[in-house]
């Protein structure tokens, strides 16, 4: 599977500038607990989204590759997270059959936009505790209630990714020091059109809805057999 590379964005842009861009789907998620995608399976003209620079996990050259446009603090994120993401382990990603990646939505103004920070952050750091790291901020900040703050982001770390350096954290987080990160996910965000979180793509593919299972597992089995054939 091909994937196009990434270009490499400045740090300049405000912060400011993204949560404007989003607000639309602050509105919207405001109103509910998770939003699905309708209308039928749709393919990307753009073709799979890459990634290269991307947290993922098993195999980058698996023949299948899954996306989630993600956002920390949707409660839908945290649903999908912890009843489909640990099926997609089990069935195909422990054996390098499917790759998965996450793309960073801010979604929800400075609270996304710090969890989101802070967790690009251990992948910079911590690459390999970066899904320890994840799995737990996605539960916690994900919740109905609750708040991103500075000592959540930390405490995870100290649990799930004990290697990142607890100052060296706190203070890329104040200093936004992976905003360019979160710059180049918003490109590729904007490229597919993302309106709604969690999106999901298999190789160039929009799942319909997210959280049917067996929709998805039909789509990589599709995608299976192709790339056999």
């Amino acid at each position: 599977m091909a994937n196009t590379k990434r270009k490499t964005q400045s740090k300049t842009a405000p912060t400011k500038m993204l949560v404007i861009l989003t607000l639309a789907l602050v509105i919207v998620m405001g109103a509910l607990l998770f939003v699905v995608n309708s209308g039928g399976s749709t393919i990307a003209d753009e073709g799979s989204p890459p990634i290269e620079d991307v947290p993922t996990a098993g195999d980058e050259s698996a023949p299948v590759s899954i996306v989630e446009f993600g956002d920390y603090k949707c409660p839908g994120c945290l649903y999908w997270d912890s009843e489909i993401v640990p099926q997609l382990y089990d069935d195909y990603v422990d054996n390098g059959d499917v790759s998965f990646s996450f793309y960073n939505y801010i979604g929800f103004g400075e609270e996304s936009l710090q969890a989101s920070l802070a967790a690009l952050t251990v992948h910079e750091e911590a690459p390999e505790q970066f899904w320890n790291y994840h799995h737990a901020l996605m539960q916690q900040a994900g919740q109905e209630g609750s708040q991103v703050t500075q000592d959540m982001l930390l405490n995870i770390a100290e649990e799930h990714a004990s290697d990142v350096d607890q100052e060296e954290l706190e203070n890329a987080i104040a200093n936004e020091e992976m905003l360019h990160r979160i710059e180049d996910d918003h490109e590729v965000i904007e490229e597919y059109g993302v309106q709604a979180t969690p999106m999901i793509m298999v190789n160039d593919k929009v799942i319909d809805d997210p959280f049917d299972y067996d929709e998805i597992q039909e789509m990589i089995d599709e995608e299976l057999a192709a790339a056999e054939s």
